[in-house]
């Protein structure tokens, strides 16, 4: 099975990628911001899935939302109609792809983008909404508050907390892989407005300062709650980073 992955030397890209090679039987085509161009056409002439994950999250220019998230979608798929490739599609949103930011915006764009696909050719198109999502290989100061948390509190950098009662919500991106892949052989079911969300089992719920508490907890050598799943993961996630 050939599989497209655009982003894919990002975070839930790199992710899914050691996944499929543990997996095995897969051939991966793999599409980032340095690949030549031309190869986008290639790689749709015969792959038999696509995850698109291309995205911008704090571009220097706000223009770079639509371009990103939304226009090189467009993009994408037309090079599929133009190889007659009507293999499915999944797409990355977010929760915030209502909240009429810019970015927002660009997400829900590429959300109609899709659906019109899905109509007009029939292929599956997949959308999921994802919320923050932490693990290994997130960047810094870029995808998630617990990445910024875990890679300073490695390097004795002092945690900014603004509201310890600011509540979160987290994906874990075992779970959000897990996902993804069963997809493959079309295991999951959308909500009733056509979107993919993850089982409301893989949210977590965590304040900001509970979140830091533990944090620098493991940087003063403490261990988890061996019974608690999230601070098991967490503390996978901070010793990820460490120098």
């Amino acid at each position: 099975m050939k599989i497209l992955i655009t982003g894919s030397k990002g975070f839930i890209g790199k992710n899914l990628i050691a996944a499929l090679n543990k997996k095995g039987g897969y051939e991966i085509y793999e599409f980032d911001i340095d690949t030549p161009a031309e190869k986008i056409e290639e790689y749709t002439k015969d792959c038999d899935f696509v995850y698109n994950f291309a995205a911008v999250h704090r571009p220097k220019d706000v223009s770079e939302f639509d371009k990103t998230n939304h226009v090189f979608l467009e993009d994408l798929l037309e090079y599929l109609k133009k190889n007659n490739n009507a293999c499915p599609v999944l797409y990355t949103s977010s929760i915030q792809a209502t909240n009429g930011t810019e970015y927002g915006n660009s997400k829900l764009a590429a959300e109609e983008c899709m659906f019109n696909y899905e109509k007009e050719t029939g292929a599956r198109a997949i959308v999921y909404r994802l919320t923050n999502t932490f693990g290994k290989w997130a960047t810094p100061n870029h995808h998630s508050v617990v990445a910024t948390f875990c890679y300073n509190a490695n390097r004795n950098i002092p945690l900014t907390v603004n509201n310890r009662d600011f509540e979160m919500h987290f994906y874990y991106i075992d779970d959000v892989i897990e996902s993804f892949v069963n997809q493959l052989e079309n295991k999951e079911k959308p909500a009733d407005d056509g979107i993919f969300y993850l089982d409301e089992k893989c949210i977590y719920h965590v304040t900001l300062g509970r979140l830091a508490d533990l944090i620098i907890g493991f940087s003063e050598g403490k261990t988890p709650n061996a019974e608690d799943d999230f601070e098991n993961r967490l503390y996978f996630t901070y010793t990820s980073y460490k120098v």
